[in-house]
């Protein structure tokens, strides 16, 4: 009997999660049973599954086991909280995830600081858990919209660095888009009060937040304070009257959620719209890809909700509506239940209810539609650049299409700060991962010729000391100089790799040991790659170009300032990144580093300099 199979008969009937993990010691699935033997013996029993598609899939699954681990809990819930936990941890190939909640926005209010800061960040986790967060959101621009309207009305700061006393104030306060805790314009009380009252529209408790607005200014009105009483009554308008405030749905207290999807050709999409005193106040929309999933419609959509509601770190609502009945769901009632005793998952009831199915479902197809016919324009591009590849095939005499081709280029001014780039592009499109910069080391005067020499010499010399692997079409930027270089390292490097050139000026393609170029058509495909690939090498080195010069002539500006040596121009750099940095920054902000005297000293020489 094979080990596989000794595994899955010795199985425990108790409840847990398994892992599968094929031949490279990998986990490419990992699942939850009530059942350990009997949910694992499934997927190797060829009637277990009446879906033919999904059956496929399955035996994809299967054809890649090499071991079957697992662990087991007390019940089923347990289960489903660990396996969303190890699904985030391992990734598993076969596993259906929704996008790690630290990819998607939230607002974050730092009320572990005296003067709270309202912040969009990405990864609640990574801060003072004493602040305040409020979402995720899953459209960024939506909810920077909302705090834009929201700061007309309830002044904010909005800095990224605890708030500090300075003597300047910022735009934003000149904009009346920020009350000033920084320069003293506002008490800590005064501006925790107005913070406070951001959170709570934030949070869909406009009503309380009215009701809190309508009684400063009926007591200001009472103790004849009209211009404070009119202060309050146009904020209050301007609530009220808010593009961000949502009309009445429901005239009850209860918080919910309408849960909806829709499934089609290997895409799910999950809309989620949250009502908070009967408006709607967001929808959450998520999107997955299916190719080589392995979970049917109904376990999809509660291994979705589980890993949702388990990241939610605040705000569960009072019920949670589902678009129909299942067994699944108990289990997570049961999940939801551990995280507040009183939720309520139903199906829906009133007619506004079913109404606002519909819309969760019309948005669902829209999505999954919409990624539908992404993937077709993808699978037509890729059939494009398939038919381009051969193209260059055949013009170029290479003995295969190039799947990898590598773009180099040099860029500098006289010899200075010169610097070169690989961009990477695999079979036609660029993958920035693989791109590379290079600081030249062995030219200090105009010298593109020896420039790419030094730079291709490095590229292959490294690749051959990993072992790695090689392009099959090496494209340069330049003329006949710049490829007769290029060949001459490749070959004295004992490599074998086609190799042409890309002139600016008449866009003439050079290849070894012929005298004539080859001119392509200007709507020829071929020649619109390799346009892209010549550009794209230009704009990457341009990019440490820039850099290596702002660094150059920033540490000339501070290197000639008396009384600055190394370490004070690192702790200044550190603070402000350059020399732009250092003039953006306030005079109190240097001279909390390095003093009034040379603080004032800095500036002045900044401003000589015309940055």
């Amino acid at each position: 009997m094979k080990n596989l199979e000794l595994q899955r008969k010795s199985l425990t009937n108790e409840p847990g999660i398994y892992q599968f993990i094929d031949k490279n010691d990998v986990i490419i699935y990992i699942g939850k049973a009530i059942n350990l033997k009997k949910r694992v013996s499934q997927y190797f029993i060829k009637t277990s599954f009446n879906d033919p598609y999904y059956e496929e899939k399955i035996k994809d699954l299967v054809r890649n086991i090499d071991s079957i681990d697992y662990i087991v809990t007390e019940n089923e819930k347990e289960a489903l909280i660990l396996e969303n936990i190890l699904i985030k941890k391992h990734r598993p190939r076969y596993n259906v995830l929704m996008r790690d909640s630290k990819t998607y926005p939230w607002v974050m209010i730092t009320y572990s600081e005296d003067f709270p800061r309202i912040r969009i960040i990405r990864n609640p986790h990574h801060f003072n858990q004493k602040n305040i967060f409020l979402g995720p959101y899953t459209d960024k621009q939506d909810i920077q919209r909302i705090l834009r309207d929201l700061r007309k009305i309830f002044p904010y700061c909005s800095c990224k660095n605890k708030i500090k006393k300075r003597n300047k104030h910022c735009l934003y306060y000149q904009l009346k888009l920020c009350p000033g805790p920084c320069i003293g314009e506002i008490s800590k009380e005064d501006y925790s009060e107005n913070v406070k009252r951001i959170e709570l529209f934030l949070d869909g408790k406009t009503s309380e937040l009215e009701k809190q607005i309508e009684i400063k200014m009926k007591k200001a009105a009472n103790s004849q304070k009209y211009e404070i009483a009119a202060f309050w009554r146009d904020k209050l308008d301007a609530i009220e009257n808010s593009t961000i405030k949502q009309h009445v749905l429901f005239h009850e207290e209860h918080s919910k959620d309408i849960i909806q999807y829709y499934n089609e050709k290997d895409f799910f999409s999950l809309v989620i719209i949250h009502i908070r005193e009967g408006k709607i106040m967001k929808k959450s929309q998520f999107n997955i890809d299916l190719k080589d999933k392995i979970l049917i419609e109904n376990e999809i959509l509660i291994s979705l909700l589980g890993q949702y509601y388990q990241d939610l770190m605040n705000n569960l609502p009072d019920i949670v509506i589902v678009p129909h009945v299942s067994e699944k769901f108990s289990l997570l009632d049961d999940l939801l239940k551990s995280r507040k005793e009183n939720i309520i998952i139903r199906v829906p009831m009133e007619n506004n209810e079913h109404a606002l199915m519909k819309i969760a479902l019309k948005n669902a197809k829209v999505m999954v539609y919409q990624q539908i016919q992404m993937e077709e324009l993808k699978q037509k591009e890729e059939i494009h650049l398939e038919s381009v590849l051969e193209k260059i095939k055949e013009i170029f005499d290479l003995p295969s299409s190039p799947r990898i081709i590598e773009g180099f280029d040099i860029s500098n001014i006289e010899g200075k700060d010169a610097t070169g780039s690989m961009v990477y592009f695999l079979e036609g499109r660029p993958y920035n991962q693989k791109y590379r910069h290079y600081k030249i080391k062995s030219k200090s005067t105009p010298d593109d010729v020896g420039m790419m020499k030094e730079v291709i010499r490095r590229r292959y010399s490294s690749i051959l000391r990993r072992n790695g692997v090689l392009p099959n079409l090496i494209l340069v930027d330049g003329g006949k100089g710049q490829l007769n270089a290029t060949v001459k390292v490749i070959e004295d490097l004992g490599l074998e790799i086609p190799i042409i050139s890309l002139a600016k000026r008449l866009e003439e393609i050079f290849i070894p040991y012929k005298k004539e170029s080859i001119i392509l058509p200007n709507n020829s495909t071929v020649l619109k790659l390799f346009k892209q690939i010549r550009d794209e090498a230009h704009r990457f080195a341009v990019r440490l170009h820039k850099k290596q010069r702002e660094k150059r002539v920033s540490k000339s500006i501070l290197e000639n300032i008396s009384g600055i040596g190394p370490v004070t121009r690192n702790k200044l750099f550190n603070k402000f990144g350059s020399i732009k940095g250092i003039k953006k920054a306030s005079f109190q902000e240097i001279s909390d580093i390095v003093g009034k005297k040379l603080a004032q000293k800095i500036v002045e020489r900044i401003e000589q300099q015309k940055i």
